[in-house]
């Protein structure tokens, strides 16, 4: 089972360098109807769902940190449209709400095994209300195989903040499967440091594999892009890779 048990705010300093939230925020909400309400399965320290928020969208957060779900909890901003974050993985949740827009980004779902993915795809569908969509944001082949690198060494700086990861890539073949070993190292304003041990597993999903567990959940793809400002798909090595879809029309039969 993955491993981010750090203090939000050093998550929230390093996600800023590898990922532009204006524009998974215009991506997201050009999906959603005013006031449509949204699930993000992996909400991490709450950044997407406080976005949305903002713009009168109510959402619900999963995530399996305990310590990111209480950063995002503290984190929430009052005046906007109620958010709810629930620690749990999200092949645990349960809920008989339903949702306009379904969402998983930064490769959350790659820390399914296959068997998993395909099971949680089936109950995501049901969890969609009318009309509604799922977006997905996944690691695919090229990009774990690209963006290879035994050892890494990245320093992200905040405000007064210092937050410094030593990574360690590792890949086990017969399971197709990346592992991430990571410490982090933090340095506060005062000069306090603190140190966490960080790691998770990845699987290494190829694009056409996501696009069939998604039909055999009872998805139609309707758009593919490159990037959260909908570029074309990658034609070779890495970079983001976005599935939209909706309920098939069959599906959506049988749910009626």
């Amino acid at each position: 089972m993955s491993s981010f048990e750090y203090p939000g705010e050093y998550y929230e300093v390093i996600r800023k360098d590898f990922r532009d939230l204006a524009a998974e925020t215009e991506f997201l909400a050009s999906y959603l109807p005013p006031g449509g309400r949204v699930l993000d399965i992996g909400s991490g320290t709450g950044s997407n769902l406080r976005a949305l928020a903002a713009l009168g969208h109510p959402g619900t957060g999963l995530d399996q940190s305990e310590a990111f779900t209480a950063y995002a909890i503290t984190a929430a901003d009052p005046g906007s449209a109620a958010t709810a974050y629930v620690h749990t993985r999200a092949e645990e949740f349960t809920t008989d709400d339903r949702f306009d827009l379904v969402y998983s980004l930064f490769s959350t779902l790659n820390q399914l095994s296959r068997a998993e993915l395909r099971q949680l795809l089936t109950t995501v569908l049901g969890w969609l209300a009318p009309g509604g969509h799922v977006v997905i944001d996944i690691g695919h082949l090229l990009n774990f195989v690209d963006g290879y690198q035994p050892n890494i060494i990245a320093h992200h700086q905040g405000d007064d903040l210092l937050v410094t990861r030593l990574a360690r890539q590792s890949v086990h073949a017969h399971r197709a499967v990346w592992r991430n070993e990571e410490t982090i190292i933090a340095r506060d304003g005062e000069g306090r440091v603190s140190m966490y041990a960080n790691f998770f597993d990845q699987t290494v999903f190829t694009a056409p594999e996501v696009r069939d567990l998604l039909v055999d959940a009872g998805f139609e793809v309707v758009a593919e892009y490159g990037g959260f400002r909908k570029e074309p798909g990658p034609r070779i090595g890495r970079g983001p890779l976005l599935f939209v879809a909706r309920a098939a029309a069959d599906a959506q039969e049988a749910a009626a």
